[in-house]
């Protein structure tokens, strides 16, 4: 059977969603599959980025529901879907359901260690406490593609069907292992202008946390976004008088968060420089970056894995640390005010540098590549 040239459905919302699409668009088309690459919210400007043309799924459904979505899967006809696992939209979920109902075979990419059932539940990020009393998994694809054997195993931990997990990879991680940078990538003229040459410079890599979990954010995990900022300004603060280096704190909002409740917090500490960066790609940010902070996203996997020096604060944590490298001992999370100074003192003062090294499984497309043909043989 010559399954070469079946329509494949690729769909991604989020930003990690689209960067585990984007590395199977031209393989597939060069293999000779008929690619619709479509999106919805941030995963659009993704693929704009990455130079690809996709079509927003909302301009081919009236409304976000399962019985649109089987419309128009239906008037689609591919022969396989395959989509990012939104852990806030219900978009991937009907298109599972709707693939389902109609006899074609679908993939789940999964890009991070963190909420594997939830993306799979009736739930949304903000409606956690409820999918954690009573978890179940109704939107299930015909299968689910981890990133290693770690991420396996939490997931049938999880009650996710081990049946249907297969370990691929993650393919963005092919993307940042082979990424050669350029200089002219510093983008923001007012970044390029800020730089000195011997400035040390941090850059605090965000998250939603507020925007997604909602009021229950610092409740539930004991910190937000803006309380782990509020302490590194204040750290820096302190260390700038004990260093003649310019301290350059750099700062990276998540695609859908709100800036300015970072901005305000720093813009209240005079004795910080500071500039807000959304343009220049996050791989060349990191390569200028001294020293790269954050909680427990995407991101800072992303900077072990380009070997720079890595900080994961989560001051105030009360449940199971949701960073995958400490969980794996790879890389501490700074859990305390007290170990925050100590650790940037070291780091910037005395010159410790250190870059634990996280490795990832090579190869990840070729591999979903050949899941997506077994499926499609199948069939």
């Amino acid at each position: 059977m010559n399954i070469r040239g079946g329509r494949i459905l690729l769909f991604a919302r989020d930003p990690g969603g689209a960067n585990t699409i984007i590395p199977l668009v031209q393989p597939l088309m060069e293999t000779g599959y008929d690619v619709r690459l479509y999106g919805k919210d941030v995963a659009l400007r993704r693929y704009a980025d990455a130079n690809f043309a996709a079509t927003d799924i909302m301009s081919a459904i009236s409304e976000i529901t399962p019985d649109e979505v089987e419309l128009f899967l239906r008037k689609l006809s591919p022969d396989i879907v395959i989509t990012g696992t939104s852990a806030d939209d219900k978009t991937e979920k009907y298109l599972w359901q709707a693939a389902g109902n109609l006899d074609i075979p679908s993939i789940a990419i999964m890009d991070q260690w963190v909420n594997y059932g939830l993306r799979f539940s009736e739930y949304g990020v903000s409606e956690i406490a409820k999918y954690i009393k009573e978890r179940s998994h109704p939107f299930l694809p015909s299968i689910i593609v981890a990133m290693d054997e770690y991420s396996r195993m939490e997931m049938i931990a999880e009650e996710l069907p081990a049946e249907r997990i297969v370990v691929c990879g993650q393919p963005y991680f092919e993307t940042i292992v082979t990424y050669i940078p350029e200089p002219s990538l510093l983008s923001d003229c007012n970044l390029c202008n800020m730089i000195g040459e011997d400035d040390f410079v941090i850059l605090y890599a965000s998250e939603p946390i507020t925007g997604t979990y909602g009021e229950q954010a610092s409740d539930f995990w004991g910190y937000t976004e803006k309380s782990v900022f509020a302490a590194l300004v204040r750290a820096l603060s302190a260390l700038q008088a004990e260093t003649s280096r310019r301290l350059l704190l750099v700062i990276r909002p998540h695609p859908k968060e709100d800036r300015e409740g970072l901005t305000d917090i720093v813009a209240s500490c005079p004795g910080i420089q500071w500039s807000v960066d959304t343009k220049t790609p996050s791989m060349a940010l990191m390569r200028r970056a001294d020293l790269v902070c954050g909680m427990s996203s995407m991101f800072l996997i992303e900077s072990v894995i380009m070997e720079r020096p890595t900080m994961s604060i989560q001051i105030g944590l009360k449940r199971e640390n949701p960073f995958i490298l400490d969980r794996r001992g790879i890389l501490a999370s700074v859990l305390s005010y007290e170990e925050l100074c100590i650790q940037l003192r070291r780091i910037i003062i005395n010159k410790e540098f250190s870059k634990p090294r996280f490795d990832v499984i090579s190869n990840p497309v070729e591999r979903i590549i050949s899941e997506m043909e077994k499926l499609l043989c199948q069939n």
